[in-house]
C-alpha cells in the first residue's frame, strides 16, 4: 500500500512541475510516508466511529415464511409468500401478502395488514387488523379495530376485539366479544356473543344464533325480519328498517350514464357507416337476410373468450397455491386485454343491427339516416325497465355476426 501511495505522490509532484519524484529513504520520502500513515489511521478511526444506518423494517419473500416460536422480529415485517405463519413475536407491524394463507399464532405488537385467500388470527394483535380475503377467522385477541372485506368472517368463542368490527362480507358469524360497534354490510349475519357498542348493519338475513348481549342499539336494515331476537339482550333500542331505494341523485346519474352511452354508441355507429359505407351496407343486408345465423356467429365470438377465462380461473382454483398465483399473474393482463377487445368490438360493430332497425322503420332512409334512427330507437328501448336488457343481447351479437358475414362482397355473375 505504501508503494501505491508513493506512486500517487510522485505523479502529483510531476504534474505540478516540482521536478523529480522523491527517492526512497530521502527526507521528503520519510515525511510523506509519515503523513500518509497518519491520514490512513485517522480515516480508519473516522470510518469505525461513524454510525452505520439501521434498517427500519425487515422484508422477506419466499415460498414459505415462518416466524418460529422463539424468534423475535424487532421491527416491522413485510412478507410475501405462498404461506405466512407467525408463531413468534413481531414488535412492529405485519404486512403480509400470501397466495394461500396468513396465520398469526404468536403475537404482533403492532397492526396487521393481510391479503390472502385465508387469514386467521389465533394469537394476539396489539393494534388493528385490516384484511382482504376469502375467509377471515379470529380466535385470538385484537387490541384495536378489525376492518375486513371477505367472503366469510368468523369470530370464535374465544375471540376478543377491543375496538370496532367493520365488515363487508357475504356471511358473518360472531360468537366472541366486540368491545366497540359492529357495522358493515353482509348477505347473511349470524350473531352471538357480546357487543359493547351499537350494532348497525345492512344485511340480507339476520339471525341471532346464541345469547347475544348488545350494550347499545341494535339497528339492522333488511328486507326481512330478524330471526331469534328473543335470545338477544339489548341495552338500547331495536330498530328494523327497510332497504333504502336509490335516491333521486343516483337515479339521475344512472339515467345520464345511459344517455351518454347511447350518444357514444350512436357516434361510433355513424362513424363506421361513414368510413366503410359499402361494407356496412352489405352487413345490414346480411342482418336482414340471415338474422339468426348472424346472431349465432356473433354470440359465439363474444362467448368464447368468457369461456376461456372461466376455464383459466377454474384451473387456477384447482391448481396448488404456488402455481395458481403464477397463473393469476399471467392471466390477469390477458383477461383485461380480451375484455377490452370485446368492448371495442361491441362499440364499433353495432352499425348493421341498428341500421337494419332503422330501415324497418323507414326503408327510404339513407344508410347514415337508418343508422341514426335505429340507434335512437334502440337507445329508447334500452331505457325501458323490463325489456331494456334485450337490446345489448341482440344488437351486439347481431351486428358482429353480420359484420363478419358481410366483410366481403358476394361474387357477381359474369356478363355474357
Amino acid at each position: 500500500m505504501l508503494w501505491i501511495r508513493y506512486t500517487v505522490v510522485c505523479a502529483l509532484r510531476i504534474a505540478r512541475g516540482r521536478g523529480r519524484p522523491p527517492q526512497p529513504g530521502s527526507l521528503i520520502w520519510r515525511r510523506t510516508r509519515r503523513r500518509l500513515a497518519l491520514a490512513a489511521v485517522a480515516a480508519g478511526a473516522l470510518t469505525a466511529a461513524s454510525p452505520s444506518p439501521a434498517l427500519a423494517v425487515e422484508t422477506t419473500g419466499s415460498e414459505l415464511v415462518i416466524i418460529q416460536p422463539d424468534d423475535v422480529v424487532e421491527d416491522d415485517l413485510y412478507a410475501g409468500a405462498v404461506r405466512v405463519l407467525v408463531e413468534g413475536l413481531i414488535e412492529g407491524d405485519l404486512v403480509a401478502f400470501a397466495a394461500e394463507e396468513v396465520v398469526v399464532v404468536g403475537a404482533v405488537e403492532g397492526s396487521v395488514l393481510a391479503v390472502a385467500p385465508s387469514v386467521a388470527i389465533e394469537g394476539t394483535v396489539g393494534g388493528a387488523v385490516r384484511a382482504a380475503s376469502a375467509t377471515l377467522r379470529v380466535d385470538g385477541r385484537v387490541g384495536s379495530d378489525v376492518v375486513a372485506s371477505a367472503g366469510r368472517v368468523e369470530l370464535g368463542e374465544a375471540s376478543s376485539i377491543e375496538g370496532d368490527l367493520q365488515t363487508w362480507a357475504v356471511t358473518l358469524e360472531t360468537r366472541g366479544h366486540v368491545g366497540g360497534d359492529l357495522r358493515g354490510a353482509q348477505g347473511a349475519a349470524a350473531l352471538g356473543g357480546s357487543v359493547g357498542g351499537d350494532v348497525a348493519v345492512t344485511v340480507g338475513r339476520l339471525t341471532v344464533v346464541d345469547d347475544l348481549a348488545v350494550s347499545g342499539n341494535l339497528n339492522y336494515r333488511s328486507s326481512a325480519g330478524a330471526e331469534g331476537l328473543g335470545k338477544a339482550i339489548v341495552g338500547g333500542a331495536i330498530a328494523h328498517q327497510a332497504p333504502m331505494p336509490p335516491n333521486l341523485r343516483v337515479r339521475a346519474l344512472q339515467a345520464f350514464g345511459r344517455f351518454l352511452t347511447i350518444l357514444v354508441l350512436t357516434i361510433a355507429a355513424l362513424t363506421v357507416a361513414y368510413m366503410w359505407p359499402d361494407r356496412s351496407r352489405r352487413a345490414v343486408e346480411r342482418a336482414r337476410a340471415s338474422p339468426w345465423k348472424s346472431w349465432g356467429k356473433g354470440a359465439v365470438v363474444l362467448v368464447v373468450p368468457f369461456v376461456l377465462v372461466g376455464l383459466a380461473a377454474l384451473a387456477a382454483a384447482l391448481a396448488p397455491a404456488s402455481v395458481s398465483f403464477v397463473l393469476l399473474v399471467v392471466m390477469a393482463p390477458i383477461t383485461l386485454a380480451v375484455l377490452g377487445a370485446i368492448a371495442v368490438l361491441c362499440v364499433v360493430t353495432g352499425a348493421p343491427a341498428v341500421g337494419r332497425l332503422g330501415w324497418i322503420v323507414s326503408p327510404k332512409l339513407t344508410l347514415n339516416g337508418a343508422v341514426l334512427v335505429g340507434s335512437v330507437l334502440a337507445g329508447l328501448i334500452w331505457l325501458l325497465p323490463v325489456v331494456g336488457w334485450l337490446v345489448p343481447l341482440t344488437v351486439a351479437p347481431l351486428g358482429l355476426g353480420a359484420w363478419m358475414s358481410g366483410r366481403r362482397p358476394e361474387s357477381e355473375p359474369v356478363a355474357e
